[in-house]
């Protein structure tokens, strides 16, 4: 993540003013937190996840990097990270996700199905991206009559897809399902008016810009 955050950084005018790695599960972020406070960077990006990730957004709250002007950019972070969190420590995180749960009417229905058997909990990009893979996959066994494993697969990279969660797409090649992406940025506390009201769209990226390009994967699955 760190190599290609920094090229497309690079790619797009901008500089990189430090890079700092720390232990996984660390329970003290100060250091780093205090480098990346000193460097300046209006971008503080976050190439960790899970409780590394929340830890290290909390306690940048407690240092006030993001009341002091600089941002944190999550490369990976989940809409359950920021409700762990909550919005008076989360609010400013910019990260890009492919999914959110209130986007539409279609997304807001499923995330109520989902809550209603999951303790209240909304779902993630992990989870919608299972659910609409899973019906595809279902879609590409109907129309062959068969559920044998390789011929479901060029079923399903033949088949354009087109779900309720990620609307119409279609599976490259390499297997990879290709849809719009959104850069989000966590609102304010003030901003939300409900609960799970976490995110705004800053960027809708098109979908054939939001992922890499099928030639630069050296997949083997693609022809030559």
């Amino acid at each position: 993540m760190e190599r290609d955050v920094e090229a497309v950084v690079l790619r797009n005018g901008g500089k990189v003013l430090g890079k700092v790695r720390h232990p996984l599960s660390t329970q003290d972020f100060s250091s780093f937190l205090l480098q990346a406070q000193a460097s300046k960077a209006k971008i503080v990006g976050l190439a960790n996840a899970g409780g590394d990730v929340t830890n290290s957004i909390k306690q940048g709250a407690e240092f006030g990097i993001v009341k002091g002007g600089q941002n944190f950019a999550g490369l990976l972070v989940f809409i359950t990270d920021v409700h762990a969190l909550g919005l008076e420590k989360a609010q400013g995180l910019i990260f890009t996700e492919t999914f959110y749960w209130d986007m539409n009417e279609q997304t807001r229905a499923f995330a109520k199905r989902f809550a209603e058997r999951n303790r209240g909990i909304h779902p993630t990009m992990i989870h919608a991206g299972a659910y609409a893979g899973t019906l595809h996959y279902l879609k590409a066994v109907e129309a062959l009559k068969s559920d044998d494993g390789t011929r479901a697969i060029a079923k399903m990279k033949e088949m354009a897809t087109d779900d309720p969660l990620f609307g119409k797409g279609v599976i490259r090649a390499d297997g990879r399902k290709i849809h719009p992406a959104y850069l989000f940025e966590v609102k304010k506390p003030s901003e939300s008016k409900y609960p799970w009201d976490y995110y705004k769209v800053r960027v809708t990226i098109p979908a054939n810009e939001a992922f890499r390009p099928i030639d630069q994967g050296d997949c083997p699955l693609v022809k030559k």
